[in-house]
């Protein structure tokens, strides 16, 4: 069956994207998108209608300041996937008011459940002069899902989830297709190898944190043997070299995992540790990717806005997988610092050809900045139009989650906070896009936490 989407039609490539994402790939509809009066959106078929206002002004971005908490609610049921039964859900509502007309033929709706789709999935809130912390990112404390408090709850994929309720109850034998979720991991090779090994300095300071701060004996001795070893091209001991036990691990879960690698430093030690074209790093590539795990690019601290460093730095990646024997094209890409300007950056990879990014997260606290955790196709606010680039969510990378200021969770609270994310990434069929560094797995107790996540 398909199903008629008219939208105002000064809004319709913007509103024909969404429909892309929420009723076709998520829930499997045929949709026909037309152009139609202003004010309104009907999605129609057999005589049944659901009719939803176009209240979100596209074109003014200067009204998202009128976004403010605390937002309404609003409560639907859905069936649930697996027993069958029923469970209530609410969504926070951005535009309109949480009411709803219920009629056999025909459901009117008081919120604008598209535009706030677009809302979130093309980032409008970080367009102009909105803050940025000192690494000129757009933080997550600036954001309306923390400040309104639903950062951790994907919104989107609750508004798809509504959508399908809806279309269920309106074509019953409509029947919307659920996707199946998994836990995908991945990680940034920023420090591959211990740089104390290599440097007096920071091989004094190293051994004082593991003292006073990690209180690890074993760590101090590990990295004593590391300084000799390392060099007859042993890394048994060192404590950042963890890609045998991390490979290990997922596979035993049947998890591949995609590892990112710098291809430039245009920031000197800010841009990692690693030189691609040393023989140990392109041996390293060699050895993951003949395991099945994938290889991508990590663009560089000052690559984010700069499109010729960009196609650098993927050419420095290829020429580096063929003298590692790497076949497979360099397709994925995370920014270092998780750096980015959604003006130009989404803009700036899809050109260089990269076929998705996963940079979509907040440095300074998990959770869900698109609200989802779903991959899409981005959008591209200097052409007006969706590109080929697609998005992989972000949803929680470690060091947001163990670093976070102002009071460190323990390590049992930020497992709690990280398997509760988890839990809303895979609830509505998305995926748990897990960030964990090599050079993050010093304390055993950080591997167990890992360990616990990649299940």
């Amino acid at each position: 069956m398909t199903m008629v989407l008219t939208v105002p039609a000064s809004i319709r490539i913007e509103l024909a994207w969404v429909a892309e994402f929420a009723l076709t790939q998520c829930l499997g509809m045929q949709v026909e998108v037309r152009g139609g009066p202003e004010g309104v959106s009907t999605l129609e078929a057999e005589r049944q209608v659901l009719s939803m206002p176009s209240l979100f002004p596209l074109r003014e971005a200067g009204s998202v300041q009128l976004l403010e908490p605390p937002l309404q609610e609003w409560l639907f049921e859905t069936h649930h996937p697996t027993h069958g039964g029923t469970s209530q859900l609410s969504v926070p509502i951005l535009f309109g008011v949480p009411t709803a007309s219920m009629e056999p033929d025909r459901i009117q709706l008081g919120f604008d459940p598209l535009g706030a789709i677009f809302f979130m999935l093309s980032r409008f809130e970080e367009l102009g002069a909105m803050p940025r912390d000192r690494h000129d990112r757009f933080p997550g404390y600036a954001s309306l899902a923390h400040r309104a408090g639903f950062l951790h709850r994907p919104i989107v994929d609750l508004l798809v989830e509504m959508l399908r309720s809806l279309a269920e109850r309106l074509w019953p034998t409509c029947a919307p297709r659920r996707r199946s979720g998994s836990v995908v991991v991945s990680c940034d090779v920023d420090h591959p190898f211990d740089p104390a090994a290599a440097r007096l300095r920071q091989l004094v300071r190293s051994i004082g944190g593991d003292l006073l701060k990690r209180r690890d004996l074993g760590l101090v001795v590990r990295r004593l043997r590391n300084v000799v070893a390392s060099r007859r091209g042993d890394f048994r001991h060192d404590p950042n070299h963890t890609f045998d036990w991390y490979t290990d691990l997922c596979e035993h879960h049947g998890r591949k995992v995609a590892f990112y690698f710098i291809a430039e430093r245009t920031a000197g030690n800010q841009d990692g540790t690693g030189e691609l074209f040393d023989p140990r790093v392109i041996q390293l590539i060699g050895r993951l990717d003949r395991r099945g795990h994938e290889i991508g690019m990590h663009g560089s601290y000052h690559s984010f806005r700069d499109p010729l460093r960009l196609a650098r730095e993927r050419s420095r990646m290829r020429e580096a997988c063929v003298l590692a024997g790497v076949d497979t094209p360099i397709a994925g890409n995370r920014q270092h610092y998780l750096r980015w300007d959604s003006q130009q950056t989404p803009d700036h990879l899809d050109a260089v050809g990269l076929e998705y990014d996963t940079s979509g997260g907040f440095a300074d606290m998990p959770g869900f900045r698109y609200g989802t955790s779903h991959p899409f196709r981005m959008w591209s606010w200097r052409n007006g139009s969706p590109l080929r680039l697609v998005q992989r969510p972000l949803v929680t990378m470690e060091c947001a989650v163990l670093d976070a200021p102002p009071v460190r969770p323990s390590r049992a609270e930020a497992l709690d906070q990280m398997l509760a994310l988890k839990t809303a990434a895979l609830q509505f069929g998305g995926d748990f896009t897990l960030l964990w560094h090599n050079s993050y797995l010093v304390d055993p107790r950080d591997r167990e936490m890992f360990s616990a996540l990649v299940r």
